[in-house]
C-alpha cells in the first residue's frame, strides 16, 4: 500500500478543518435569527404569563402574534444605577461607537439592547479615551450596569409593573420576574424561568403552589418601609413570609435575598412612581 506523506496528511487535515469551520460559520449565520426569535418569545412568554395571560392562551399564539402583543401592552423604562429615565437613542449612540450597525440597533428590542450594553460597558469606555470606572462614574452604571422595568399597559391604565429578578440558588443563579399591582406596593406574581436547582427540591420554586404563595403580600410595611418577603424555613409566621420548600433551605434563603437586592434596587424609583400616583390621585 502506498505511504502517504506528512505533507500529504497536513494537507488533507488542514483542509477538513477549513470545511468544518466554513460549515460551522454557515450554520451559526444561518440559525442566528430563529436564536434571537426564540430568546425574544422566552422573555415575552414569562411576561405575558406574570401578567395574568393563561398558558393555554399563550401557547395558541404565533411567534408573531406574541410580539405583537409585547409591543402593544409592554411599554417599557431603561433606568440607570441612579433609577434614572434613560433614553434609548442614547444608549444607541454608544453601542454605535463599537461599529453596530444602526438598521441592527433599530431592530433590537428595549430589552436586547440593555443586554448588550451592559456586556459591551468596558470596551466603550476605552473608545471613549476613558478608564472603566471613570466612565461608570460618570453615567452611574455601576457594576449592576443599566436595568429595565416592564409595564403592562392593555388598556389605557398600567395594571403590573415588572421587573427581573435574579441570583444565587443553591447550586447557580436562578432567574425570574416580579410583578407589583398598580399600587406598587402588593405583589402581583412571580416566576422562576431558569435555574439549576435539584428536581424534587429547590426546583420547587418554578411551581405554582409555591409562587402562588407570594401573590397579594406586600412588599412595604405599616410605616411605608421596605420589606421584601422572605422565604421561610418551614411554615411561614407572619405575612411577610411564604412558606418554605421542605429539603431546600438554602434555595429559600438565596430567593430571599435576591428578591431583596432586586427590590432595594428598584425602590427609589417605585417611590417615584408612587408620588406620581398620589399627586394624580391614582
Amino acid at each position: 500500500m502506498q505511504q502517504r506523506s506528512n505533507l500529504y496528511i497536513f494537507t488533507f487535515a488542514l483542509i477538513v478543518c477549513l470545511a468544518c469551520s466554513i460549515g460551522l460559520a454557515l450554520a451559526a449565520t444561518a440559525l442566528k435569527p430563529a436564536q434571537v426569535t426564540n430568546s425574544r418569545l422566552d422573555v415575552v412568554k414569562n411576561l405575558l404569563s406574570i401578567s395574568g395571560y393563561k398558558d393555554q392562551d399563550i401557547a395558541r399564539l404565533s411567534a408573531k402574534e406574541m410580539l405583537d402583543l409585547y409591543k402593544k401592552e409592554f411599554p417599557s423604562q431603561i433606568l440607570n444605577e441612579n433609577n434614572k429615565p434613560v433614553e434609548r437613542a442614547w444608549i444607541e449612540k454608544e453601542l454605535a461607537m463599537l461599529g453596530y450597525p444602526e438598521s441592527d440597533l433599530k431592530e433590537q428590542f428595549d430589552f436586547e439592547i440593555v443586554e448588550t450594553f451592559n456586556k459591551k460597558i468596558n470596551l466603550i469606555a476605552r473608545r471613549a479615551g476613558q478608564k472603566p470606572e471613570e466612565y461608570r462614574a460618570r453615567f452611574a452604571t455601576g457594576k449592576a450596569g443599566y436595568r429595565m422595568i416592564f409595564m403592562h399597559r392593555p388598556a389605557e391604565e398600567v395594571d403590573a409593573y415588572i421587573i427581573p429578578i435574579a441570583g444565587n440558588g443553591l447550586w447557580g443563579m436562578m432567574y425570574g420576574y416580579l410583578a407589583l399591582q398598580p399600587d406598587l406596593v402588593t405583589i402581583k406574581g412571580v416566576r422562576f424561568y431558569k435555574h439549576v436547582e435539584t428536581p424534587g427540591l429547590g426546583a420547587e420554586a418554578e411551581k405554582p403552589w409555591f409562587t402562588n404563595m407570594f401573590i397579594g403580600k406586600k412588599i412595604l410595611d405599616e410605616s411605608g418601609q421596605l420589606r421584601p418577603v422572605r422565604v421561610a424555613k418551614g411554615k411561614a409566621a407572619s405575612d411577610a413570609e411564604v412558606d418554605g420548600i421542605s429539603g431546600a433551605t438554602l434555595t429559600g434563603n438565596g430567593i430571599t435575598e435576591f428578591i431583596k437586592k432586586d427590590l432595594s434596587a428598584f425602590e427609589p424609583y417605585f417611590q417615584i412612581l408612587r408620588k406620581l400616583h398620589t399627586e394624580d390621585g391614582v
